[in-house]
């Protein structure tokens, strides 16, 4: 019964395209939004978060700061989005920060779905793009976190792509001057590493199509100009408010310092080692689909089409850049997966039908992962932490039946396999959801920390509060919940001490001093912090 549902469900689909689309949206919302702003910041949240809030205090768009001090490391375009969207919503919540990833996500399936079409087809391509959402990284992790990176990686596979069309079609100018012109909004995410993408971009089109004299064309330097226009202007203004020299040499030291050069050797070599395996760990179930490249004439089949040629030699060209980079973290190579996607499915795609060796093998593997998984919920009612679940019995029989059904699909749907796995994924996000987040909430150090540095900012919310400025300093994530509670920048004062002044300080470095204890917490290491006021500043 559940099979005939489903090819009347995919008839029905398949007559009326644009329903695709909603249904995708019905499941694909609700996993990436429930309990969306549970979790504390984490990671880089917290930089991203305090510097757009100060922003947002300070209204200095071209200055930004962290924790009052000058902050060079990121151009300031993502918290120019988070200050608008806290000016638009009154808010500055974890849901609000994290709203943008939510976006960033959802464009880049739309670009990857409309862009590959013209060249796999629309149920290949929205294969592909579903495939991406869904690896386990994005997924199981970054979705769900403030971030650049998704729309840094959205903006330069978009380059990417339009190297490659507008090259198709001989529009030279349309090509150097627009991917030069997202090269610039790139920068203004990330910094340097645009640049390098966009030269790695054009000398695998101009290099593979042996037009590489179009690269010393004017066509070329006018692209140049017009990002350096852009970037001018950016840094003109900025110079008006801030140290230029400082923020160059930061950003050259951002890139410069994830290079082999840079780490210690042995750290180095393990990392380069076992980089192949990290990188099919991360973008899991789909970085499986890399076996269809053991079928004989896999690889003289991809040179042999131009699009899934050079989204193969780009891939090949980039990776390096990572592979010799000990700290690279696996939300860097955002804009790279999508080019290995598009050329593993496509062999599927062509392989499957016949029942070639490695297929069947990964067929089979895959099969095994959804029936193993769909029992996973199933053991929720039983574990402590997720037991507080309301409802657990009754979401544990569900999303097993959910899961279950899915993994039949898998096994009889042959034609529509990857779409299917696509599917199971996003219900098995949406367990995550259900059972995972409350559970952290439990066991997360980062909700303690949240919940004291909520209280000292609402109990000094109207008075005069500084840290200490000598000792531990203070961890972002606890300095941006103060703040928020405050709603004013908490920064740093030189000494001498105040008077009728709160202090926030490292314990330790107040011996011998007399003041008077309001509060204290924790922070990582255990260090502990306290709100004090001095007797005899």
């Amino acid at each position: 019964m559940v099979e005939s549902l489903a090819r009347r469900l995919i008839t029905f689909l398949s007559q009326h395209p644009g329903w695709v689309v909603v249904f995708t949206l019905l499941l694909a919302l609700p996993a990436l939004l429930v309990h969306l702003g549970w979790q504390p910041l984490l990671v880089d949240e917290p930089i991203r978060a305090l510097v757009a809030l100060e922003m947002h205090y300070s209204g200095k768009f071209f200055a930004p700061t962290l924790q009052g001090l000058p902050y060079y490391n990121k151009p300031p375009l993502f918290n120019w989005l988070l200050v608008a969207l806290f000016r638009l919503t009154g808010r500055q919540d974890e849901w609000i920060l994290r709203l943008p990833t939510i976006a960033a996500l959802l464009l880049y399936t739309t670009a990857l779905w409309r862009v590959l079409r013209p060249q796999l087809g629309s149920r290949l391509a929205f294969t592909v793009a579903l495939a991406f959402a869904t690896t386990g990284r994005v997924l199981f992790y970054d979705s769900f976190l403030g971030l650049i990176d998704l729309w840094h990686a959205c903006l330069t596979w978009l380059g990417f792509m339009a190297v490659w069309y507008l090259g198709q079609r001989k529009q030279w100018v349309r090509l150097f001057v627009l991917t030069y012109a997202l090269t610039a909004v790139g920068f203004l995410l990330k910094g340097l590493p645009s640049v390098v993408f966009q030269g790695l971009a054009l000398l695998v089109y101009f290099l593979d199509t042996r037009q590489w004299r179009r690269l010393f064309g004017w066509q070329h330097v006018l692209g140049v100009l017009v990002m350096l226009l852009i970037l001018g202007s950016y840094f003109f203004i900025y110079s008006k408010h801030n140290s230029l020299e400082v923020a160059l040499a930061t950003l050259w030291s951002q890139s410069s310092q994830r290079t082999v050069a840079a780490q210690p050797l042995a750290e180095s070599v393990q990392y380069v080692l076992l980089f192949p395996f990290d990188f099919i760990k991360h973008f899991l179930p789909w970085s499986l689909l890399v076996g269809c490249l053991l079928v004989p004439g896999a690889r003289r089949l991809v040179m042999a089409q131009p699009f899934l040629r050079y989204n193969a030699l780009l891939f090949l060209a980039i990776l390096p850049v990572y592979w010799l980079s000990p700290a690279t973290i696996p939300r860097y190579l955002f804009m790279l997966v999508p080019l290995g996607l598009t050329v593993v499915i496509a062999l599927y795609a062509q392989y499957q039908p016949v029942g070639t060796l490695p297929t069947r093998w990964l067929d089979g593997l895959l099969l095994g992962l959804l029936t193993v998984s769909a029992l996973a919920p199933l053991v929720t009612p039983f574990v402590s932490l997720t037991r507080v679940v309301p409802g657990v019995w009754a979401w544990a029989v569900a999303m097993c039946a959910a899961l279950g059904a899915g993994a039949y699909l898998f096994w009889r749907l042959a034609d529509y396999r990857l779409l299917v796995l696509a599917y199971y994924l996003l219900i098995l996000r949406l367990a995550f959801d259900i059972f995972i987040f409350p559970a952290r909430m439990q066991t997360s150090s980062e909700v303690p920390y949240r919940t004291a540095a909520i209280r000292v900012g609402r109990e000094t919310k109207g008075r005069p509060l500084v840290l200490y400025p000598s000792g531990w300093p203070l961890d972002n994530v606890e300095a941006f919940y103060i703040a928020r509670e405050r709603g004013e920048t908490l920064t740093i004062a030189p000494l001498p001490l105040r008077p009728h002044t709160l202090y926030l300080a490292d314990e330790r470095q107040l011996r011998g001093m007399h003041y008077r204890t309001l509060d204290r917490f924790r922070i990582d290491d255990g260090i502990l912090f306290v709100l004090v006021e001095f007797q005899q500043p």
